[in-house]
């Protein structure tokens, strides 16, 4: 990972400080106003196309906005972000990650000679299943001529 850049321990407790803010806003209006919150998370994900998921309930997703858990990822999400060095165009990084057989092993590993590599990073979330069908279906048109990789990343709610 190398040495921080300078002025990175400011730049996250910019990061703190505003991720603390919004969850304490959020909390405080989801518990004062909490059916035009829920409106408002709603209105988000349909434009994710997350509510058309049959298998989509709010009752059990939204409670988890501004929760301690989002609060630490979100966080978490947000510091990572500092470091971001990836340009448009270039290479992604070569990050490790857990094969399905629990084998450590880095992205790249993945490439096969200049076929391109297609990344699909997402969770068990309503609107990334919602549309893994269409994944699928890029997957067949294209395996010829590309190949894809699905790296499944940590929930960003809790779950139960």
């Amino acid at each position: 990972m190398g040495l921080p850049q300078p002025g990175l321990w400011l730049k996250r407790l910019w990061v703190l400080l505003e991720v603390a803010v919004h969850v304490v806003v959020g909390k405080v209006l989801l518990i004062l106003f909490p059916d035009r919150v829920k409106r408002n998370i709603l209105a988000m994900g349909e434009k994710t196309g997350m509510t058309r998921n049959p298998h989509f309930s709010h009752d059990n997703w939204i409670p988890t906005f501004f929760s301690t858990q989002y609060f630490w990822f979100v966080l978490k999400v947000r510091w990572q972000r500092l470091e971001d060095t990836t340009e448009l165009g270039g290479l992604a990084p070569n990050c490790p990650v857990v094969h399905l057989s629990g084998q450590r092993c880095n992205i790249w590993e993945f490439m096969q000679g200049n076929r391109p590599l297609v990344l699909n990073f997402g969770s068990c979330t309503p609107s990334f299943m919602f549309k893994f069908d269409q994944f699928k279906r890029l997957i067949e048109d294209f395996s010829s001529i590309a190949d894809f990789l699905v790296v499944y990343i940590e929930e960003a709610h809790a779950s139960g």
